[in-house]
Order: structure tokens, then C-alpha cells, then sequence
């Protein structure tokens, strides 16, 4: 059994803590989770820091007293809501034998790619080459290319940067258990590279993330973040239409979503809805289907106008990705949103032995990023990393932690 990780997730409206460990495969067994629901945040501001900060400490003592484990170091995924990307040239020239691209000009590459204003009140967590280009070549390429003779080595990178604030709050709560965060991780990043197969990650793919409040849209391209904005409509936008257009309880309203199945003939068939405490409700299956496909269909224009915005032209040859339990949870809702966007859409969620549903993704997607953050599959550099035998390792991303 490998050695135990632990991960903060923050969604928009929970907080999924959980503890792993390999299991020696290259597969996660979950130790312990701790799931803490909270009001969660709008424009990016928490509608409630106090009840936020107490979410973070639930869901962590949750985690720790079912994996009969005190939690030492974790990392934190940070949604698009609170996150900045900045994309920006860089150069280097080779300073090995012959010209050749050693690990150091990758390094000075991307410190020369930094030469930028700061976002203010931003820090930066991790930075990605986007493909790398040597002098007279036509064609960049998405790998390293160490020990290749060059006079120029360039690369656009991506840099993702996190909200101080954000962070600060983070700080906040877990000074209180006398722990704090060693990584951040945009989850937009971390989810694409989780759950959009590598080779569709090559030239360009769409990641379209649905939680409750709001709905982010990731564009990247091999193991880089190019692109991501959040919507400020997610899937308790629906829950709440039903609450005010049918007077019901939340919790019912939530459950009528949740049945409810996209373009089924319901005719004319009535719906008996029970509430608790007070007896029964019928509602016409129409007027549930009216309310919940003209809110989808809004989300679906706010997709597709924010894709075509991110400069990507809508074609069957773009992946996308559905994930988050906002919608992806409903029956057809993946079929309902291609038709109105107008391009093919997938859901997909790598099999997980516990909580292996897209509810989850962002959350385990942090725990893979950090589980797998040393493969040789990438691009970038960890920040202060000790590298075994003096090997430059490529890493999903470059994390800089202050």
C-alpha cells in the first residue's frame, strides 16, 4: 500500500476532503472522505466565509476519523471561479554540449515566459508549456524535446494563478487544526486531464463542468489549460425554477429533477409528488418538462456562446466533455445538451473503487494530479522538487507555492 495522500476539493456547493494511497497498481484506494455541504460562493465571493471555513475543518475530521489517520500535508483544488490564466511566450537558448536542449533551458524557458505584470492579488500555482517550437522547425510539438540542436527553443505557456483570497481563507481554517496547504491545483486543469483521454487532449478539447451554482468551461490542449471561464448557472438554478414555479420544498424540488428524464413522451400523464409533512402534490409531467428543458437550453446557449468566445469554431471533430452533478446525473441530459449546442458530447468518469460518479470527478481528479504529478507524461517542473538521480522528470504542471 502506497503512501497516504490527502486532497481538498472545493465545490460550489460542498467540500470533499479525501485520503489515499495507491494500491501499488497505479490504481487509488480510498482510505477515508469526508463530504461537508455549505452555502458556497457567487462572483467569486463565498456567501458565507465563516460557514465555508467550518466546512473545510467537517469535511477533513470526517475524512480522518474514517481512515483512523491525522492528516500531516494535503493539497487544495481550486475551481475556475476563484483562478486566473495568463498565457505568454517564452524563450531560451541551449546551454548544453552542441546547441542541445538540456532540462535547464526548459527551466529558463519558462522563467523567461514570466516576464509579465502580475495579476494583482493573484499567485501564481503551476505553469504548462503548451507545445515547444525549435528555430526553422515548421511545426511546434507537444514533448519535450531534450537533446534536440537547436539555436532558439520557444513555447507559449500557460500560467494558472489562484486568488489570495482564496488562499487566505484556506490558510485560515486549516491553522486551526495546525495544518496548511503544500499545493494548489486549478481543477479545471486537473479535471480535463483527468477525465479527457490523452490523445483528444492533442490538438484541442472542451471540458464542460456543471455544479450547483455554476458551470465551467475548460478548453486544453495536450497537458495545458488554455482557456476556462465559469457560468453563473449550474444545476441548482433548475432545483430552484421547480421550488418557485411549483412552491415546493427543496429538497422535493430536488428530487423531481433528479426523476426527471430528457425528450420522454410524457404526454399527458400527471405526476404525484409527495411532501413531507404535507400530503400529496400533482403537477402535469409537462409543466416539470417545460420548466427544466428551457433552463437547459439557456445553459446550452451560455456553452456554446462561451466556447465560440474562447475562439474554438463549434465542429463534430472538438471532444467535449460533460462532467459535475449539476446536470450530468439527469437521464438524456448529455444528448438533450449536444442536440442544442449542436456538436457530439461525452460523459465520462475513470472507475473509482468508492463515489465513482461524475459528482465526484473534480475531487478525485486533484488526488490523481498529485498521485501522478512525477509521471513522465508532461511537460513543466515542480517548483523546489529534488529529482532522483539528478533525472528531469516531466510533470503535469509547475506549482509554485508561497
Amino acid at each position: 500500500m502506497g503512501q497516504n495522500t490527502a486532497i481538498l476539493d472545493v465545490g460550489s456547493s460542498k467540500i470533499i476532503c479525501l485520503i489515499c494511497s495507491t494500491d501499488g497498481k497505479g490504481g487509488i484506494v480510498v482510505r477515508g472522505a469526508g463530504i461537508c455541504e455549505y452555502e458556497g460562493y457567487k462572483a467569486g465571493a463565498f456567501l458565507d466565509e465563516q460557514h465555508f471555513a467550518d466546512a473545510i475543518i467537517d469535511a477533513l475530521n470526517m475524512a480522518e476519523t474514517e481512515a483512523k489517520l491525522r492528516v500531516r500535508t494535503l493539497s487544495v483544488g481550486v475551481p475556475a471561479a476563484f483562478l486566473k490564466l495568463v498565457l505568454h511566450d517564452g524563450h531560451a537558448a541551449p546551454v548544453g554540449r552542441n546547441g542541445r536542449v538540456t532540462p535547464a533551458t526548459v527551466d529558463a524557458l519558462i522563467n523567461d515566459s514570466l516576464r509579465f505584470e502580475q495579476p494583482e492579488g493573484y499567485a501564481l500555482i503551476h505553469s504548462t508549456p503548451i507545445e515547444f517550437h525549435l528555430s526553422g522547425a515548421a511545426n511546434g510539438m507537444p514533448d519535450m524535446p531534450l537533446g534536440q540542436a537547436t539555436n532558439d527553443l520557444s513555447a507559449p505557456v500557460s500560467h494558472v494563478f489562484v486568488c489570495e483570497r482564496f488562499k487566505g481563507l484556506v490558510s485560515g481554517a486549516l491553522h486551526r487544526l495546525g495544518l496548511d496547504a503544500d499545493m494548489y491545483i486549478g481543477v479545471p486543469l486537473s479535471a480535463g486531464s483527468f477525465i479527457i483521454p490523452e490523445p483528444e487532449r492533442q490538438d484541442c478539447a472542451a471540458l464542460i463542468d456543471v455544479g450547483a451554482q455554476n458551470t465551467d468551461v475548460s478548453l486544453l490542449r495536450a497537458s495545458a489549460l488554455i482557456a476556462c471561464e465559469s457560468i453563473p448557472v449550474g444545476g441548482a438554478h433548475f432545483t430552484n425554477d421547480l421550488v418557485y414555479a411549483l412552491k415546493l420544498p427543496p429538497a422535493v424540488a430536488e428530487g423531481v429533477k433528479r426523476r426527471y428524464v430528457y425528450s420522454l413522451d410524457y404526454q399527458d400523464s400527471i405526476d404525484t409528488i409527495r411532501i413531507p409533512g404535507g400530503g400529496m402534490l400533482r403537477v402535469e409531467h409537462a409543466v416539470v418538462q417545460y420548466i427544466l428543458e428551457e433552463r437547459t437550453r439557456e445553459l446550452a446557449e451560455l456553452i456554446k456562446a462561451t466556447i465560440l468566445e474562447m475562439g474554438v469554431p463549434l465542429s463534430n471533430t472538438l471532444p467535449v466533455y460533460l462532467t459535475g452533478g449539476g446536470v450530468s446525473l439527469m437521464r438524456g441530459s448529455c444528448e438533450f445538451l449536444e442536440k442544442e449546442i449542436g456538436i457530439p458530447i461525452k460523459v465520462r468518469m475513470p472507475w473509482m473503487p468508492r463515489l465513482s460518479s461524475p459528482n465526484y470527478a473534480s475531487a478525485f481528479s486533484v488526488m490523481d494530479f498529485v498521485t501522478h504529478a512525477d509521471d513522465d507524461d508532461n511537460a513543466g517542473r515542480l517548483e523546489g522538487a529534488v529529482f532522483s538521480s539528478g533525472i528531469f522528470k516531466k510533470l503535469r504542471g509547475f506549482f509554485v507555492n508561497k
